[in-house]
């Protein structure tokens, strides 16, 4: 950045304090259409002048939020088949944390499903396979639910979830799943409502693995009692496998309800924005309830 670049956006950021709406709303307009080069300087101004942080935050959320809009519409556009679970969720975690470096944590994925695949034989059953994939991300590298903070959004963003390993049920179920995708495992969420379950499925084992607790294996039966004990009853459509702008969708609904509880409505509008550029034009990700 040019100096005088640099003494341009420092001015139409001092100018964001004008009292007059109509003019602060032309600055934003102009500090937007600059775009990146003037999130460092805006970014100092927020902690420097208090007193302008909403509008600032206004404006990097325009900048930032923008952009990954775009990104979410392009990756949402393909197929369903063809949408890719692990950069969408990776998209997303970018709202928070927009210097983060996807290629830094798909390394990582690829080395845990390396150890699992060391442990695995060529003749492992279905069942082995799914109780050393569970012993590996749940007892060795302790991916838990967060019990105590629940409703934090770091549990959804997936990269604090590979670093601190803890989460919600749908993000610690993302892992199970990017994992064993690598493993080239029949797998497959499964958006249960108030609860998101990953099924293994194979011609011989069926099984349902519950990530937030532990990696605890349960039959239809179990889901069945779980569902009709939580009040929902049960439906056969609760336990069908979710496409993966469902589960794209799910994570941003609940990002969606924990920024309402934090009374930022700024973050909750520009999500539900991302929600409509996942959905697409025909709208509806065919998940019939949210919540995990």
């Amino acid at each position: 950045m040019t100096q005088a670049g640099e003494n341009q956006i420092r001015a139409l950021i001092k100018l964001l304090s004008d009292e007059n709406e109509r003019i602060v709303k032309t600055i934003s307009g102009k500090l937007v259409e600059i775009g990146d080069s003037a999130v460092p300087l805006l970014q100092e101004a927020e902690i420097e002048q208090p007193e302008m942080a909403r509008r600032i935050e206004e404006v990097l959320d325009e900048i930032r939020g923008s952009r990954l809009q775009e990104e979410l519409r392009d990756l949402a556009a393909r197929p369903d088949d063809r949408i890719d679970l692990e950069a969408g969720a990776f998209l997303i975690a970018r709202y928070a944390y927009p210097s983060l470096e996807a290629r830094i944590y798909t390394r990582q994925l690829d080395a845990m499903a390396a150890e699992v695949r060391d442990r695995m034989g060529p003749r492992v059953s279905g069942e082995e396979t799914v109780k050393t994939l569970g012993r590996y991300l749940f007892a060795e590298q302790g991916f838990r639910g967060n019990t105590k903070n629940y409703y934090e959004a770091d549990n959804s963003y997936l990269n604090r979830v590979l670093e601190r390993r803890t989460g919600i049920p749908i993000s610690l179920s993302v892992i199970y799943l990017l994992v064993a995708r690598r493993l080239r495992l029949p797998v497959a969420g499964i958006g249960m409502p108030g609860h998101f379950l990953v099924k293994f499925d194979s011609e011989r084992y069926k099984i349902f693995i519950d990530c937030f607790n532990g990696g605890a294996l349960l039959t239809e039966k179990d889901c069945a009692r779980f569902l009709t004990q939580a009040g929902y009853g049960f439906e056969e459509k609760y336990l069908q496998k979710s496409s993966t702008r469902a589960i794209l969708v799910r994570i941003v609904k609940n990002l969606i309800a924990i920024y309402q509880k934090l009374d930022d409505p700024v973050k909750g509008a520009r999500l539900g924005r991302f929600i409509e550029a996942l959905e697409g034009p025909t709208g509806g990700s065919q998940e019939q309830c949210q919540g995990g």
